[in-house]
């Protein structure tokens, strides 16, 4: 079929049993076959039997007509690249047939910018203490999103007519519609933190109860949260907690990461990071993960830490990443933790500061999951 004098123009082989290094051959005789016009090769099961077809493309000298459709093939975001890139450096293809394939697209908007500009209606009007977020609510309410399982969003920040209006945990209630999430990702920017106070968003009680209380009403299969390098400025951080802790009992969250959080109350002026975290782990229900990488935490509040994982824990194992946490804060919540030998602590030090806590039996041993 390379040869010049070949003067073979359709070749079917769906049929037959491909292997990636037959797809491989096959890919090659695309590229310098002179007069093959048609090729179907339906039916594959696997990227790696198609690809070196796709790949090509790019080269094909004569190919107008390609059949790879297949009701067993699922290519991921990096094939899918390569078959958008091939496709647009093809110049003969006619008629190409994709039937049946499934594309898993990750949709990641991390760091993106969405720019508004609204010139009419109560949005053109927003004043400076106007709530940006409730207008957009009324003027664009969630839509019904539910194939979509894993949702990246951390950085993102959406601006109405030049000014700031959503990012963090402003944007939950507009994906009250992903109903079957999974994963979501809503943390800020970390270039954010330590900037000058106009680009900071500093969430306060309203913000917090908020968030919670959408999380708890609208995600109840979300598995995985992460909102890192939050920065939380509370006036009443006991109601708050106590209305927050309410919301946390309905929710199914088992990993939470919560890197470079802050947490302060204002009103007494002290930072209260373990004050979240112990509410976080006292009224979870089904969390076994937990990462606290960067957060400040004095021996005295590690040490509350470790008790309330000892004491109030409702789980039976609890993974704490603890990466740039002060060596004698994760030493105080270790000993803490296993104060009367009711828990039993498995620290892995050095770059990854990793602790498994696994609640003990009466008799001693770990109970079985």
């Amino acid at each position: 079929m390379r040869e010049p004098n070949c003067k073979l123009r359709s070749l079917n082989v769906s049929k037959c049993l491909l292997g990636g290094l037959d797809a491989g051959c096959l890919g090659e005789t695309i590229r310098k076959a002179r007069n093959l016009d048609a090729l179907r090769a339906a039916g594959a099961s696997r990227p790696a039997d198609v690809m070196p077809l796709v790949l090509a493309l790019t080269e094909a000298p004569c190919l107008q007509l390609l059949d790879l459709s297949s009701p067993r093939l699922a290519l991921d975001d990096h094939p899918s690249r390569l078959l958008c890139h091939a496709l647009a450096r093809n110049t003969t293809l006619k008629l190409l047939s994709l039937e049946g394939w499934t594309f898993r697209i990750e949709l990641s908007l991390c760091n993106a910018r969405l720019h508004l500009a609204v010139h009419e209606g109560p949005l053109a009007r927003l004043g400076r203490r106007d709530d940006a977020g409730a207008e957009l609510l009324r003027a664009a309410p969630p839509p019904a999103c539910p194939a979509i399982v894993f949702l990246r969003l951390a950085g993102f920040q959406v601006t109405v007519n030049d000014r700031l209006a959503l990012r963090g945990p402003l944007l939950l209630p507009f994906l009250a519609g992903f109903t079957s999430l999974s994963e979501l990702d809503l943390s800020l920017d970390k270039s954010t933190i330590g900037g000058s106070s106009g680009s900071l968003l500093f969430i306060d009680d309203k913000i917090l109860q908020q968030f919670f209380c959408c999380l708890a009403a609208h995600f109840r299969s979300l598995q995985s949260l992460r909102i890192n390098f939050w920065r939380v400025t509370l006036e009443d951080s006991d109601r708050t907690m106590r209305q927050i802790a309410k919301h946390l009992k309905l929710c199914g969250l088992s990993f939470l990461r919560a890197n470079g959080l802050i947490v302060t109350d204002s009103a007494k002026r002290v930072q209260m990071e373990h004050v979240f975290v112990q509410t976080i782990l006292t009224h979870l229900q089904c969390l076994t993960w937990l990462c606290l990488d960067g957060v400040e935490l004095t021996e005295t509040q590690a040490t509350s830490v470790g008790k309330c994982v000892r004491d109030r824990y409702p789980g039976t194992t609890l993974e704490i990443s603890a990466k740039d946490v002060h060596v004698r804060s994760v030493k105080a919540l270790v000993t803490a933790a296993e104060e009367g030998g009711r828990t039993e602590v498995v620290y892995t030090g050095g770059s990854n500061c990793r602790l498994k806590i696994t609640k003990l039996q009466k008799g001693g041993r770990g109970k079985k999951k």
